[in-house]
């Protein structure tokens, strides 16, 4: 199957987060099954699955590649084309999904005939996830999976767009909700209710104030050089006249890899837990909500590891980099597999309507990969 099919239907597959992609995952597990490898389908959330498959002898020290299945929404976005119908212009393919991250993808499969050919000293290892997107959460099911998984695998390479860039940092990722519930009453009676939303109004404050401590912990190597805050959603009230009797505040926080999320965690539900209590001195029936939710750690991968070396080689380059979004390297990285983020395309194109991969990225992952796998045979 050549590639420009293989990627056609790879985009064709509607795989938005928290949708099913099962559908796409038996697209490539039956390539692979035609072409004799076995393969496993790791089912995961409601119609969610993992993909993983081995090629080459059970002995430990082979590579992973890693990609997700999942793509972000389309809706109330301007596209000049169907977003899950592939059109190629002036060597270029557009299509949801095209730079994120299914053209790595479709690099990866079209590339594993050959690859069957000769015989590995070690072996290769592919897994692609799902609702990657939202918080990284299909690879989050797979950790079991891969802390027992025999042979082990020494490296990974995980295939985001980063202009077939070597990337060894990138922030982590923590999501949060704090949920705030007062005492409603009728706006003219203020002393007979509790404000949330006035409540909520203090936590962003703080937030505000704890962004300019966090300033200062700077690591010159990404932009920003500091680890950042974003208040991203609040909602709270029913009504003009009404004091409001629930507030809720959803937020991030990106961290550098030299950053101490979890001490900043702490101060965080500190604050909280003295304004709760600010909260119930004026009724006892108040009370605040803190709720950790989706993340993913921050990316630090040495100098020093050999997947670094090995892959400079392979690009003909000497230039390693950083990049402030948050893939599955760090998951990968936390599980023992010397770790990188290398792929096709640009960020700047992902999530974006007409969305687009070149042609020239898509081959030049094809070579870089080529030559990666020469390391195994």
């Amino acid at each position: 199957m050549e590639f420009e099919s293989i990627l056609s239907k790879l985009i064709s597959f509607q795989t938005i987060s928290e949708t099913s992609n099962l559908d796409m995952v038996n697209f490539i597990s039956n390539y692979f099954n035609e072409l004799g490898i076995k393969t496993k389908r790791i089912k995961g959330d409601k119609g969610q699955f993992n993909f993983y498959c081995r090629i080459g002898p059970k002995i430990d020290g082979g590579i992973l590649l890693s990609g997700h299945t999942d793509v972000v929404p389309v809706k109330d976005q301007n596209w000049k084309t169907n977003p899950f119908k592939l059109v190629k212009k002036k060597e270029k393919f557009y299509g949801r999904g095209t730079a994120d991250m299914k053209g790595f993808i479709a690099v990866v499969l079209s590339i594993i005939p050959s690859i069957i050919k000769k015989k590995l000293k070690k072996p290769l290892h592919l897994v692609f996830s799902y609702d990657e997107e939202i918080g990284c959460i299909g690879i989050q099911k797979l950790i079991p999976f891969f802390k027992k998984i025999s042979p082990r695998p020494k490296f990974c390479i995980v295939g985001e767009p980063t202009e077939m860039k070597l990337i060894n940092q990138h922030k982590g990722k923590m999501n949060f909700t704090v949920i705030f519930t007062g005492i409603e009453s009728h706006s003219s009676l203020i002393n007979d209710g509790v404000n949330s939303i006035a409540f909520g109004s203090e936590f962003i404050e703080f937030l505000k104030k704890l962004q300019k401590k966090l300033v200062k912990i700077n690591n010159s190597q990404f932009d920003p050089p500091y680890s950042t805050i974003n208040i991203g959603k609040i909602s709270g009230g029913i009504a003009l006249n009404v004091i409001p009797k629930t507030c809720r505040i959803e937020f991030e926080i990106r961290d550098t890899p030299n950053t101490n999320i979890m001490g900043i965690t702490k101060i965080i539900e500190k604050f909280l837990f003295d304004l709760e209590k600010k909260m119930k001195k004026l009724n006892n029936s108040c009370s605040i909500k803190f709720i950790k939710q989706k993340s993913f750690p921050p990316l630090k991968t040495d100098f020093q590891n050999e997947i670094i070396s090995m892959t400079l080689k392979s690009l003909i380059s000497n230039s390693v980099g950083t990049v402030s979004f948050g893939t599955e390297a760090g998951i990968f990285k936390s599980l023992g597999f010397q770790t990188i983020v290398c792929g096709p395309g640009s960020i700047k194109q992902a999530h974006k309507p007409n969305e687009y991969i070149e042609q020239k990225q898509l081959i030049e992952c094809s070579n870089f990969l080529k030559k990666i796998l020469d390391h195994l045979y």
